[in-house]
């Protein structure tokens, strides 16, 4: 479970709830540019861009849940269980390990369009990271100021789908959330006109009655795409935190084999400013870190603990 949503409002946002049923190590990562950053398969970089988000560090190494880099491009990682599926490495691609696609896109792409070129050549690989840890089954949310896609390796193939509406959630395949969008084509934030003589009606909000309210991804994605949709984005910062708390999990809501998922924390990606906001299940004050105050130019990581 999880939501992402971006939004250009006079420069680019990225949103995110992580919805999950425990922490895994996330903190305030910042790779400055001369980090090496080594892969599986494929040669280090050694010369990339500088890169910030939520991470847990592990050997080292930034393994990203979403991320931005210093030209203001954004990739967020959600759940896609059951549906994601990696291959064999393949001489003709770009191999890499899911929780390294975050990374390589983020390093040598300034733009959705880039991305999408190089998308064209990946193939992700069933390589894990460490053999006691598990890949995880991950779709992946990529926008820029201009334009969003969705990136999907499942058994049909690679995927790559532009994103009408800035949103992202869980499974099914992305194609489905776009379909069942049009099952809420009639809502709207206006006040009903009356249909029947003298019935007036008994509440404002009514444009929205239909709205699903639950938390599956489905519901998730619609809920979000219409408050995305109508909202007002003067203020954008606080008007994320505002939708992505309308979409977020609380602790009992949802339990799977036993154990409760809910939103760990809320992230917000200022893009263009470089600013990274965040606030977490237990602590609702907004906190913000200024990217701008870190060296793009060392060669060791930044790590902010944000729990």
């Amino acid at each position: 479970m999880c939501t992402v949503i971006s939004k250009n409002a006079n420069g680019l946002i990225l949103g995110r709830n992580m919805d999950i049923e425990c922490s895994f190590g996330e903190k305030f990562v910042f790779t400055p540019r001369n980090y090496p950053i080594k892969y599986k398969c494929v040669d280090e970089d050694t010369r990339h861009f500088a890169i910030f988000g939520t991470a847990a560090v592990i050997d080292d190494y930034p393994l990203y849940a979403e991320a931005a880099n210093e030209h203001g491009l954004c990739v967020a990682a959600l759940n896609f269980v059951g549906n994601a599926h990696y291959r064999s490495p393949n001489n003709e691609c770009i191999n890499l390990a899911p929780y390294e696609l975050i990374l390589k896109v983020l390093s040598i792409c300034k733009t959705v369009r880039e991305s999408t070129a190089l998308l064209e050549k990946v193939n992700l690989v069933s390589t894990p990271f460490k053999n006691d840890l598990p890949l995880s089954q991950l779709h992946f949310y990529i926008a820029d100021k201009s334009e969003s896609i969705v990136f999907e390796s499942t058994k049909s193939g690679n995927n790559v789908y532009s994103n009408p509406v800035g949103i992202l959630t869980n499974n099914p395949e992305f194609p489905y959330h776009i379909h069942n969008l049009s099952n809420f084509n009639y809502l709207k934030n206006q006040t009903l006109s009356p249909t029947f003589d003298r019935i007036k009606p008994y509440s404002l909000g009514l444009g929205a009655y239909g709205l699903p309210g639950d938390f599956s991804s489905s519901s998730r994605f619609a809920r979000a795409s219409y408050l995305s949709h109508f909202s007002s984005w003067e203020n954008k910062i606080p008007q994320m935190l505002h939708i992505l708390n309308n979409v977020s999990v609380p602790k009992g809501a949802v339990v799977a084999d036993n154990k409760e998922h809910y939103t760990l924390y809320s992230a917000v990606i200022d893009a263009d400013a470089q600013i990274y906001y965040y606030r977490t299940y237990d602590f609702l004050d907004t906190k913000i870190i200024h990217v701008s105050k870190f060296d793009k130019t060392n060669n060791r990581l930044a790590i902010v603990d944000i729990m």
